[in-house]
């Protein structure tokens, strides 16, 4: 019991120090060596579209895409973007998608449904097949806990996987965030207000759910080991 005390004591003061967003605590450092994404237009002229479905949760979502485009980059290896040119556009365009059947469908199991919204909106002559299928692979694997892996090859895989550390990073408030700089966290929150995302997502399933307490965990099916 003593010991369990003492793992618990030695853990809550590592997040308490390595979390400026979660625990109000900065960092000292300075932002000047990071670029944050406070627009993208690959991803506006997709969000603004759904604008009317996310309703007064825009801001809130749209900034949670932003911070996730901004740690994308940072997790993205050179090679990629040599391989893959677009590799920020199309990252840029699965994210206005990646969570919105939230909004658009009301689902809680929204991985699915949210690749839907996107080939609904994109048609089938915007981009290639090999293109669709990152951006589908982008929202179906962000909340995948180990490394995803396909038959894509490296770059593509790569790409699939800077979205989901990123994602973990913004979602988990930088609890888990894959050895990315606090001080980058930390710059992000103060360019792109937080806007009460993260509570949004804790409201979403007895909104979603209102009236079946067990379907409220569906939400659990979004994730992957």
């Amino acid at each position: 019991m003593r010991l369990l005390i003492i793992l618990l004591s030695v853990g809550l003061g590592f997040f308490f120090r390595k979390n400026p967003i979660l625990f109000g605590q900065r960092t000292g450092a300075s932002h000047d060596a990071f670029t944050i994404i406070e627009r993208n237009e690959h991803l506006d002229d997709e969000l603004f579209g759904l604008a009317g479905k996310v309703g007064t949760e825009f801001a809130a979502y749209r900034n949670h895409c932003l911070r996730v485009l901004t740690f994308t980059k940072y997790f993205l290896p050179d090679f990629v973007e040599k391989e893959i040119p677009e590799a920020m556009e199309l990252a840029s365009v699965a994210l206005a998608y990646h969570d919105v059947a939230l909004w658009t469908d009301k689902e809680l199991s929204y991985l699915e449904p949210s690749v839907a919204q996107l080939e609904k909106a994109l048609g089938n002559d915007s981009y290639s097949e090999t293109q669709m299928a990152i951006m589908k692979d982008i929202i179906l694997q962000h909340h995948k806990i180990t490394p995803f892996e396909s038959n894509r090859g490296k770059a593509a895989d790569a790409l699939v996987n800077a979205v989901r550390k990123a994602d973990w990073a913004d979602a988990s408030f930088g609890i888990v965030r894959f050895g990315m700089p606090a001080a980058l966290l930390e710059a992000a929150y103060d360019k792109l207000d937080e806007a009460g995302f993260h509570k949004i997502l804790l409201q979403l399933p007895p909104r979603l759910s209102p009236g079946n307490f067990m379907g409220q965990f569906d939400v659990l099916k979004i994730f992957k080991w």
